[in-house]
């Protein structure tokens, strides 16, 4: 392995209902906390709870043991919001393991990656539905 540099689209976003409509495709996933804009009144993204992956994101999201523990984490009028990055088996591990090192999810304490990163050094660029997320990072080799 060496530096590498990332690119994924994050598509979405999507409500509980809605996540028959994510990608079939390999890739990672997010899930948000949303609440209405105090000052929109629109409802938006507000805080990063999770990152996972699978070889379906769409199965990954529909089958998430931790769906209750997130749920239980809302407040009143809040709601989960989900978002997919669709990347290749060969970089889905690596991807999620920088994410999850760079922002650090709450619900991701458990994580392997949280406070080690065991590939090389890596750069990802993230575009498209990005809230909450940060657009550019690098994250170092810490095995």
């Amino acid at each position: 392995m060496s530096e590498q540099l990332l690119s994924p689209k994050v598509l979405g976003y999507w409500t509980r209902e809605q996540l028959h409509d994510t990608p079939d495709e390999s890739g990672f996933f997010c899930v948000f906390r949303a609440a209405r804009d105090p000052e929109t009144k629109e409802m938006d993204v507000q805080e990063l709870l999770y990152v996972g992956e699978h070889r379906s994101a769409r199965y990954g999201l529909e089958h998430h043991p931790d769906h209750d523990k997130w749920q239980a984490f809302l407040q009143p009028g809040e709601e989960l919001w989900y978002a997919v990055g669709l990347v290749g088996h060969p970089n889905r591990e690596r991807l999620t393991a920088a994410m999850i090192n760079a922002h650090k999810p709450r619900f991701n304490n458990g994580s392997q990656y949280r406070d080690r990163f065991p590939f090389d050094e890596t750069t990802v660029h993230i575009y498209g539905k990005k809230h909450k997320l940060q657009s550019i990072f690098t994250v170092e080799s810490h095995a």
